[in-house]
């Protein structure tokens, strides 16, 4: 069996697993850090991220775009602002810009060049890239951790764990991370996917591939929990887009926990409203005078000025006014359907699976992490960082911000 020595060892080449590299090896020297990733390459997820486009941050970060352990989440975001993003990877020679919503992206509009950037720095200080290493056990002894996989050990002086999630198995996270974590007694909180579609019990099948600029409104016994404003994308399935991405997590939480935000619920729905922009009364008033100039044509058309005429027809068939005349409407049918525009309701019979998650949300928590340091309180020098903790953010760029500040946070302390 060959041992390697080493410094630092960063299980995980994600964003995260990068920047611990980069941070232990400018502060122990060239030569000092390896990468230790399961896949055959490095950054696999990261150049799927933003649709190919890699959006590495929000001009917004804050602690409110964020949810797990407010003290974890408090420590990383108070110690690396987006100014101090934005110096880290001037230093790796990349241009960002941002987007009317505050969204950053590499100025190329390529994740590549994000990767590319980190692995040219990692490569510049000599850090070493092991891939294809499954790790299988991880002990420390005589003060040293050694890192085990068929055929070769490695011993570090320090570790860094940061190998991902469950979130999207299929570009390499499957939450072997939290595993090793586990069977050296450091446990996470329930852990759920988030930033996912919605699957919900009304098939809706004409609906695949409509998009409606409008509100979703999360209900939990009735109760209005939160709502987002944007893009809904509707499937045969039921709903997607950031702004329903943005409720998954709360979804998922009900499903796993049987809870949101802690509070137990019975049973949860979404309301989408589909004319945001116009009142309930607004609406009547406009159904009224489509009554009247389309008398003839049936209620499936009557929304067809406003809306994709597939939602139109949906939207007469949710109120069982299918193939009647518009003329035939009464003014309880009006407010029917006007009502139905401001309050299509969806009934979610779960959030998507981790395969179709972006991040999970829940994770290891300050119970067992230093938040100042990100070290274990039970193993010196054993770093968490990344996806693995109790910290997820919105939509947006915040969570690849909170991984690299993660990353280089664990390596001050180094």
């Amino acid at each position: 069996m060959e041992i390697k020595k080493v410094r630092a060892a960063v299980l995980g080449g994600g964003a995260a697993g990068h920047a611990a590299a980069i941070g232990f090896s400018r502060r122990l020297g060239s030569g000092s850090t390896v990468i230790i990733e399961k896949q055959e390459r490095t950054g696999r997820k990261l150049l799927a991220t933003g649709n190919g486009r890699c959006n590495i941050s929000n001009e917004n970060v804050s602690p409110e775009h964020y949810h797990g352990d407010k003290n974890i989440i408090g420590s990383v975001i108070s110690r690396f602002s987006v100014s101090d993003l934005k110096d880290f990877f001037a230093g790796l020679g990349v241009l960002l810009r941002s987007d009317r919503e505050g969204r950053l992206y590499p100025y190329s509009n390529q994740a590549s060049t994000i990767l590319d950037a980190l692995r040219s720095e990692c490569r510049r200080r000599n850090v070493e890239e092991i891939c294809g290493f499954s790790a299988v056990s991880i002990k420390k002894e005589n003060g040293r951790f050694t890192i085990s996989s068929d055929g070769l050990v490695i011993s570090s002086e320090y570790l860094v764990i940061a190998a991902g999630s469950k979130a999207s198995p299929s570009l390499g996270s499957d939450g072997s991370g939290a595993k090793l974590l586990e069977d050296m007694g450091i446990r996470s909180t329930p852990v759920f996917p988030s930033l996912c579609p919605i699957t919900a019990k009304e098939k809706y099948t004409a609906l695949k591939g409509v998009r409606a600029a409008g509100t979703v409104t999360l209900l939990a016994d009735g109760k209005k929990i939160l709502s987002r404003e944007g893009e809904i994308q509707f499937s045969e399935h039921g709903l997607s887009g950031i702004c329903v991405f943005e409720l998954s997590r709360y979804v998922s939480e009900f499903f796993f926990c049987g809870s949101i935000n802690g509070t137990k619920y019975r049973e949860i729905s979404i309301a989408a409203d589909v004319l945001k922009d116009y009142s309930f009364r607004d609406v009547c008033a406009y159904l009224e005078g489509i009554k009247k100039l389309r008398s003839s044509e049936n209620a499936d058309t009557i929304f067809s000025g406003a809306l994709n005429s597939k939602l139109a027809s949906v939207i007469a068939g949710y109120c069982g006014l299918s193939g009647k005349k518009c003329s035939s409407l009464t003014p309880h049918n009006i407010k029917q359907l006007a009502s139905a525009s401001k309050k299509l309701i969806f009934t979610p019979i779960r959030s998507d699976d981790f395969r179709t998650a972006q991040v999970c949300a829940g994770g290891i928590g300050s119970e067992y992490i230093d938040p100042c340091s990100l070290m274990s309180r039970k193993y010196k020098n054993l770093f968490v960082c990344g996806e693995l903790l109790d910290a997820d953010g919105d939509c947006g760029g915040f969570n690849l911000h909170f991984a690299i500040g993660s990353g280089l946070l664990a390596a001050e302390n180094a």
